[in-house]
């Protein structure tokens, strides 16, 4: 019955002393930045002290500041809708969440991100066979230009992977026009659509 609170911790490090959580997705090489945060609740564990996560039930309040994702699978699927944009390497200024992790269920209450992408908002989950289901909600402008550089014949593989976009943040104080999209499937068969989150 763990309750461990955190402050400014370099992500790279924790994941490697708690072996990722049990979850590939959650690895230094591809999160980054410093973390602070609580994590609380019910960990069954091997007699190596591994966590056993589909047997578990595990709570996260997490910010992240100063972040970075690399490489990171959902965020390349996404290549035909930000060509002009580094995915290798997304820029975030905090990422701050309640997740849950109930049964191998990953379960993200909606936030909002400010990246290098341009600011979206993302809720899901996803399972430990990587089965996943998530919603995001992007700035129309972002789209257009992706389907611009896609019209123009621009090749995902012509977007230089060391460059770093800026990170752009939403103004309150300005009309934004957003689309919907729902990305459902695994790591080797999945699909993209035009879909709202249904509200529970």
């Amino acid at each position: 019955n763990p309750d461990i609170r955190l402050k400014n911790v370099d992500l790279d490090k924790l994941m490697f002393k708690f072996e990722n959580f049990g979850q590939d997705h959650l690895v230094s090489e591809q999160l980054h930045g410093k973390l602070t945060g609580r994590l609380y609740g019910q960990i069954h564990m091997h007699a190596d002290l591994i966590p056993i996560i589909n047997d578990s039930e595990i709570h996260l309040d997490v910010e992240v500041t100063k972040g970075r994702l690399e490489n990171y699978g959902p965020m390349l699927y996404l290549a035909d809708f930000f060509k002009d944009k580094n995915l290798s390497k997304v820029l975030f200024d905090t990422l701050s969440n309640h997740i849950d992790i109930t049964k191998g269920i990953t379960s993200i209450p909606k936030m909002l991100i400010n990246s290098s992408l341009g600011f979206i908002e993302i809720s899901g989950k996803q399972d430990m066979d990587f089965n996943f289901e998530y919603f995001l909600r992007v700035p129309l402008k972002l789209i257009t230009k992706a389907g611009m550089s896609k019209l123009l014949g621009k090749k995902t593989d012509e977007i230089d992977t060391e460059k770093e976009d800026e990170i752009a943040t939403l103004d309150p104080n300005k009309k934004v026009r957003f689309i919907n999209i729902k990305m459902s499937g695994n790591t080797d068969n999945y699909k993209i659509t035009l879909a709202k989150e249904k509200k529970k």
